[in-house]
């Protein structure tokens, strides 16, 4: 008999700096024993590598985890599961990503300046923007219905996906008491890099690819939430962002957002359509 589940790990070398080891002990430990696992080595962009686990996936639900997260307990497969077989309209059954016990001083400090980095639990099933791909379950059928991920993009997959979802009806939520650990960029130098990284991703994107552009929310309830907003719109609001994260005190969220608009603009002069093809 087939898996009920198909679990998929997109990972650049399939270790991460002991992260992959640790996430692999974390699902053998889990309660809900009828699983796959697809490690997905050495495959870019994120979303052809998941892509390429659906593909061999058996399973009636695809579960996705980042390489780098690791599963807080031994329910989260159960709970995810349970959310999916207690209702059909559900595309996407995130869990609440949180930082690790282990965390340093730094990381629980940006965690407290990106609610999106350290989800505050939730009570109920919860209609949410906060469901991701550092780990989240999706019924294979709807997964596959909806054209799978993208594969021309290098930043955005979460938002693009969640869009495609409830733009063909299905739900986009978040677990009670699905939780999965998420380590934060440890220092500056980490912080720099990822912003970077992030904001050359957003201008290649609007370059080539503007239908896949979309803002994320910093609230837990999406209830309002609007997901597409016109770059004009988005380069006015940023020095806003930018006083803000600046008056209420939050270095690391200032320091963040600076290295991603450096980003952007090298990403706006320089990046070429073939990044993909040549793995950056």
């Amino acid at each position: 008999m087939p898996p009920r589940i198909s679990v998929i790990i997109p990972s650049r070398d399939g270790y991460r700096n002991g992260h992959v080891p640790r996430l692999i002990a974390s699902l053998d430990a889990q309660t809900y024993r009828d699983f796959e696992v697809n490690l997905i080595k050495g495959v870019f962009p994120q979303g052809r590598a998941i892509n390429e686990g659906a593909a061999l996936a058996q399973g009636e639900y695809i579960v996705v985890c980042d390489d780098d997260a690791c599963l807080a307990d031994e329910t989260v497969l159960q709970r995810l599961v349970d959310a999916l077989d207690g209702d059909a309209s559900i595309g996407m059954a995130g869990a609440n990503i949180v930082v690790p016990p282990e965390a340093s001083a730094f990381q629980r400090r940006a965690a407290r300046q990106f609610p999106r980095f350290n989800m505050p639990e939730v009570d109920g099933i919860t209609d949410s923007d906060f469901a991701c791909h550092g780990c989240c379950a999706f019924p294979r059928d709807v997964f596959n219905a909806v054209g799978r991920e993208r594969e021309d993009i290098i930043r955005g997959l979460d938002p693009d996906l969640r869009v495609r979802l409830r733009d063909a009806g299905y739900r986009v939520v978040l677990v009670p008491g699905a939780t999965a650990y998420h380590p934060l960029p440890c220092d500056w130098r980490a912080v720099l890099r990822l912003f970077f990284r992030n904001g050359f991703g957003s201008a290649y994107a609007q370059k080539f690819h503007r239908d896949s552009v979309y803002d994320t929310h910093e609230s837990v309830d999406a209830t309002h939430f609007q997901p597409r907003h016109g770059l004009s719109f988005r380069i006015a609001r940023y020095p806003l962002r930018l006083i803000r994260a600046a008056v209420t005190g939050q270095a690391i969220r200032f320091v963040g957002y600076c290295s991603y608009a450096c980003g952007y603009c090298w990403g706006a002069l320089t990046a070429k359509e073939d990044a993909i093809a040549a793995g950056r």
